[in-house]
């Protein structure tokens, strides 16, 4: 092959239609042009071609007259060696030079359109599984899933999943084939992953800390298995990622799905505890009454009710320790229990007694509520209890303010506990007032309570003195205290008037 056709040679390598055995042509050529016997292209440690082709590894090493070829500087990996050669062309060596380097830039384009062709393949791969595992938020159905498309995607005998808050209390929730880890290989994987050859376990980690760890082991080979290449273990790291995503939002989709099952459960239990309220308040001839009752949270641990028993009003305040939805069902309870057994009390004392009873046997022990309880008879006799509860309120007429203080514990905290019943008159014009510490404990900007005190202060010095305009201006006046602040506690408010003939 003469100088002209290695020429022609460098020219179709660099169109670019050079065929595999470019290396080869040119070697042959190089050793006619050259008058040599036979020659070695090598690139870096291996034999690219070999002219003619039964020069073997053997061959060359037993035979002796070798020439090694200067081609290129010390950064080019080609290395040229020639048997007994008789003349050296510079031409021709400079133009296989030039083929080899545009054959050589060749393929490594075509790699990088396969690398290309073959990264878009492993987005499309991870976007199709994302696609077909939306909206499964079950853990397991959700694992079985991924780990069926991981199987499908590395080909592998082996792939698991493992999820828990530590490697102590990680389990497998979804799995195919033998499980590959034993409890020692788990701690590592989960704190620093596992890399060889039959096996790759990736620990998963988002936002919320540690996930788990995913495994795939014995990749599916012709012969029966292969080594994890470079590819694999980052394909895999991607769906590992996936995993991590998906196991993510099915928990946060949960917990948002679970948050809005309870707010409408919440709802619904503050509709429902709004209507034990009064509606309206009953008919009493002589008697007028006025109440407000706020909640630090949806449902309240506070409650009041008025009811008619035996030609008498009934009126209760209750305030049971704690907030949120425990609270109000206690209160609720208590609600029930006074209009339940209050027809076959002979006292207050006795029905305190007994609502007592079925409350420290229906609750935890650390639940109590404070109660205070009023009977009033239409000539203005009133009896009244008050367990553990604030000082109940009767505001005379000339603003004096006289005070029922507790006479025994709470209810709910001992089951034995007796309460004394005290005796009193609402004069016409005279007002009773029921309240809770939601009041009395209102803040202002310096955490000073607004307390008993000024409650006392504020209805003896009360310009109207009526249920509506007590109401009022004690709820201005703690409003004032508090700067506008909502209340932090359940705040709650019943006054009834005689009224005046």
């Amino acid at each position: 092959m003469s100088l002209p056709e290695l020429l022609h040679l460098a020219d179709i390598a660099l169109s670019g239609h050079a065929s595999p055995d470019l290396p080869e042509q040119l070697l042959r050529a190089v050793v006619e042009e050259t008058g040599s016997r036979a020659g070695v292209l090598r690139r870096g440690g291996e034999a690219v071609a070999c002219w003619p082709r039964t020069v073997s590894p053997q061959v060359e090493a037993s035979t002796d007259g070798w020439s090694e070829i200067p081609f290129g500087g010390d950064d080019t990996p080609w290395r040229l060696r020639l048997l007994q050669l008789e003349r050296l062309d510079e031409a021709a060596l400079g133009a296989t030079r030039l083929s080899l380097r545009a054959w050589e830039l060749r393929e490594e384009l075509k790699r990088s359109r396969f690398d290309e062709r073959f990264h878009l393949w492993e987005l499309e791969a991870i976007r199709s599984i994302a696609t077909g595992i939306g909206g499964i938020l079950d853990t397991s159905l959700l694992a079985e899933e991924l780990i069926s498309h991981l199987v499908a995607l590395l080909g592998v005998r082996s792939a698991h999943l493992y999820l828990g808050d530590g490697p102590g209390s990680a389990v497998s929730v979804g799995g195919f084939g033998t499980p590959p880890l034993e409890a020692e290989d788990l701690e590592r994987a989960w704190q620093q992953g596992i890399y060889n050859d039959e096996l790759v376990a990736l620990p998963l980690q988002s936002e919320s800390g540690h996930l788990g760890v995913l495994v795939a082991a014995d990749k599916e080979a012709r012969a029966g298995t292969e080594p994890f290449a470079a590819n694999d273990v980052r394909l895999l790291e991607l769906f590992a990622v996936q995993v991590t995503v998906a196991m993510e939002y099915a928990r946060l989709t949960r917990e948002s799905l679970e948050r809005e099952r309870l707010k409408r459960e919440l709802e619904v239990a503050a509709v429902i505890q709004s209507h034990l309220y009064p509606q309206n308040f009953p008919d009493f001839p002589g008697f007028r009454l006025a109440a407000s009752s706020s909640s630090s949270r949806q449902v309240a641990g506070d409650t009041y009710d008025v009811l008619l028993r035996d030609n008498t009003l009934i009126v209760t305040v209750t305030d049971v320790s704690g907030k949120g939805v425990g609270a109000g069902l206690i209160a609720s309870g208590i609600h029930a229990a006074v209009r339940l057994m209050a027809g076959d009390a002979d006292n207050l004392s006795d029905l305190a007694a007994r609502v007592n009873h079925y409350l420290t046997g229906a609750t935890a022990d650390n639940r109590f509520a404070t109660f205070g309880m009023a009977r009033i008879a239409p000539d203005g006799e009133l009896w009244a209890v008050n367990a553990g509860h604030l000082p109940l309120l009767i505001r005379r007429q000339d603003g004096a303010v006289e005070e029922i203080e507790s006479s025994g514990l709470p209810l709910g905290i001992l089951d034995k506990a007796s309460y004394t019943q005290a005796t009193g008159h609402l004069d016409l014009g005279d007002l009773l007032v029921l309240y809770t510490d939601g009041l009395t404990e209102a803040e202002d900007p310096d955490e000073e309570e607004f307390s008993v005190e000024r409650v006392v202060e504020v209805v003896g010095g009360l310009v109207e003195p009526t249920a509506d305009g007590l109401c009022k201006e004690l709820l201005k006046v703690v409003d004032e205290h508090t700067c506008g602040q909502p209340l932090q506690d359940d705040a709650t408010l019943l006054v009834v008037e005689r009224l005046a003939e």
